[in-house]
């Protein structure tokens, strides 16, 4: 186990203390409702009782691209399109007198004294393929004398009153998910409530704990997100570090419920900023000890002869396609460093996550409306390297993610590029990202011009677009190796004049 997992959780309170005497499936209820009122309730009046002053946020979905659209944001650092988040709007501390630098929305980044801590009490989502929780490391006070010009993924934010930042959107330490959520096998992972504790500040910490218990909440449904106060920059002051927590849900099984689920967020949530009312010594926490990426086992090891069908493949996209179109066939390579890597070297994660392995491409145009990509390769679920992987096609300056294809597409897309059995094809994938679909396994890619859901919803020609490649979880429980895969592979076709 991870040190920011205390133990098991994912009901809310202590069903044996009679708090709540409802099954799972009336969790959002009204009398459910009520009990989660009264919870939340004692334990505010707990944390102050106990010499803290309490403070309520709220826990909603943040959809990237829309707020983008609408002028409320100004990346949406490549979102993974099709997958949904979840934010928290946060107070500033009582005792902050300079404010955050500005990055709109507000409220979703925050700076946190050492001995404050966020208490997240949420539902979980239902069922999907893939969600998890985890904290970040937001923006950073640019280094003096510093030339930021050519670095990737920079731009600055605030003034003289806040100091200068720039964003380093990376991960701390390991994300919670459905996997390691609990330890009891026997438990619903997509039903219930999780309670997150996140702080600098151990001795906090157990302040909060002793209070989440009075209230109802046993300690084995308590996950604690440390932040180790000895990395990064905390306080209220200029030029402190802020920080920002993300909830990610991807292919839901029923998308109404899931709607639902992301529509009621902010009522059946609760969010409380506890700052101590006298100062509290420091009680730092280390580093987390991660779990390493990999299995010592090469993807290509459980593949028959996957070079001569990545070859074939290869040959026969460009048989299909060359008399008509030049081509531009695209590398992949590691897309982003993880976020401890990413905050030392004062560069941006982009929201990076360890649970995956993010592969990118160079950048490259659509040049008229018959241009289109094909991606292809290895179907890392089928391998095992991935529980789900997926391509997205990104434009700029944004990030916005506006095409993506999920592994549960991929069955019989290389058929007809492989003399193999279906068997065999299905180990690979074949699709392509184009304005129409006149093919099949094609994703149509969206125009932004006069694109009615808004204008970061799709690219024009001539945008710079990139592609991003996904494969999360394998059977270590976080991310692949990068040096376990094969790599994702991509041709840009652009008609003959």
């Amino acid at each position: 186990m991870t040190s920011h997992k205390l133990g098991s959780l994912f009901l809310l309170g202590m069903l044996t203390a009679g708090i709540f005497t409802l099954p799972h499936t009336t969790l959002h209820t009204k009398a459910a409702a009520e009990d989660t009122t009264n919870a939340t309730a004692t334990l505010k009046t707990g944390l102050e009782n106990a010499g803290f002053t309490v403070q309520q946020g709220s826990f909603y979905e943040l959809d990237t691209i829309k707020e983008a659209s609408e002028g409320r944001l100004m990346s949406c650092f490549g979102n993974n399109a099709g997958s949904s988040y979840m934010v928290f709007n946060l107070p500033s501390a009582p005792d902050q007198e300079i404010p955050n630098p500005r990055f709109l929305p507000d409220g979703w980044q925050y700076k946190l004294r050492e001995d404050e801590a966020i208490v997240l009490i949420t539902p979980l989502p239902p069922k999907c393929k893939y969600y998890s929780f985890i904290n970040y490391i937001m923006f950073t006070e640019q280094k003096a004398g510093k030339d930021y010009t050519n670095e990737k993924g920079f731009f600055s934010t605030g003034d003289e009153t806040t100091g200068l930042y720039h964003p380093i959107f990376g991960s701390i330490g390991e994300p919670l998910n459905m996997q390691n959520i609990s330890d009891d096998p026997s438990m619903d992972v997509f039903s219930g409530t999780v309670v997150i504790v996140i702080s600098a500040n151990q001795t906090t910490t157990e302040s909060v704990r002793a209070q989440l218990q009075a209230a109802g909440y046993s300690d084995d449904r308590i996950h604690v997100m440390p932040i180790p106060s000895g990395t990064y920059q905390m306080g209220l002051e200029k030029g402190d570090d802020t920080f920002c927590f993300l909830g990610r849900v991807s292919q839901p099984e029923d998308a109404a419920l899931c709607s639902d689920y992301f529509a009621s967020l902010s009522e059946t949530s609760t969010v409380y900023r506890v700052t101590p009312e006298e100062e509290t010594a420091s009680a730092p926490y280390e580093n987390e000890t991660l779990t390493p990426r990999g299995t010592g086992i090469h993807e290509s090891a459980r593949l028959d002869n996957a070079r001569q069908h990545l070859d074939e493949i290869r040959s026969a996209i460009l048989q299909n396609y060359q008399d008509d179109y030049d081509y531009e066939e695209l590398r992949t390579d590691i897309a982003v460093p993880e976020g401890l890597t990413a905050y030392f070297n004062d560069t941006n994660a982009q929201g990076d996550n360890r649970d995956t392995a993010y592969l990118m491409t160079p950048d490259f145009t659509l040049q008229s409306d018959e241009d289109f990509v094909i991606v292809y390769g290895v179907n890392h679920t089928a391998t095992g390297k991935a529980q789900y992987s997926n391509a997205v096609l990104y434009s700029r300056p944004m990030l916005n993610g506006i095409c993506s294809v999920y592994d549960s597409l991929f069955p019989g897309s290389a058929a007809a590029f492989l003399n193999a059995d279906s068997k065999t094809t299905d180990q690979y994938y074949v699709y392509k990202m184009a304005r129409t679909e006149e093919e099949p396994y094609t994703a149509c890619i969206e125009y932004s011009t006069g694109n009615e859901k808004g204008v970061y919803y799709g690219a024009d020609n001539n945008t710079p677009l990139f592609l991003a490649f996904r494969a999360y979880l394998d059977e270590t429980g976080v991310g692949s190796s990068y040096y376990e895969l094969l790599y994702d592979r991509a041709i840009v076709f652009h008609k003959k004049q």
